[in-house]
């Protein structure tokens, strides 16, 4: 039986709100399989957090090792909860690690002044996804953020490019 369309607003808030999470959720992990791994600190850092800005302070994990590759042991990162909100409540997706501004090549090194492009050309063996100093803009600006946002609102039941039409 049809449900009455009284129930519409309430319905399509609680989909749009579990969507919303779940979206979340979806670029969190995506971010942290796409991240580079040198002790695998900043990849096991991406947070969802609701009404505040994750905070960049968590320090950098010496005890992993500086050669570190992507292998299946790495790729430990795990998925974020999904965090229920209001409309009004915002939720932001962000890591954590105090170079984090480093890594997504924004702010330069604390250590050497140098930004993430220069290192990566250089020196390190990084492993980001894709394996070019722009991963994060990649993942922002290409489809790969798209993608994971459809992925969590469809999981609450919306379809992609379903169009309405009314009688």
């Amino acid at each position: 039986m049809a449900k009455d369309i009284k129930f519409l607003v309430d319905d399509l808030e609680k989909s749009f709100l579990e969507g919303k999470g779940a979206a979340a959720s979806t670029i969190a992990f995506s971010l942290a399989n796409r991240s580079p791994i040198w002790t695998g600190t900043f990849n096991r850092s991406w947070k969802v957090q609701k009404n505040t800005p994750v905070a960049p302070t968590k320090p950098r994990d010496e005890s992993g090792s500086a050669s570190f590759t992507r292998t299946a042991f790495s790729r430990v990162a795990k998925r974020e909860p999904v965090i229920k909100t209001k409309l009004s409540e915002i939720l932001y997706v962000g890591n954590e690690t105090e170079y984090a501004g480093f890594v997504i090549n924004e702010e330069p090194s604390r250590y050497d002044g140098r930004m993430y492009q220069q290192s990566f050309q250089e020196q390190y063996n990084t492993t980001p996804i894709p394996n070019q100093p722009d991963w994060y803009d990649v993942y922002l600006l290409g489809d790969y953020l798209f993608q994971d946002l459809e992925k969590g609102f469809q999981s609450a039941g919306f379809v992609s490019g379903a169009t309405f039409t009314y009688g």
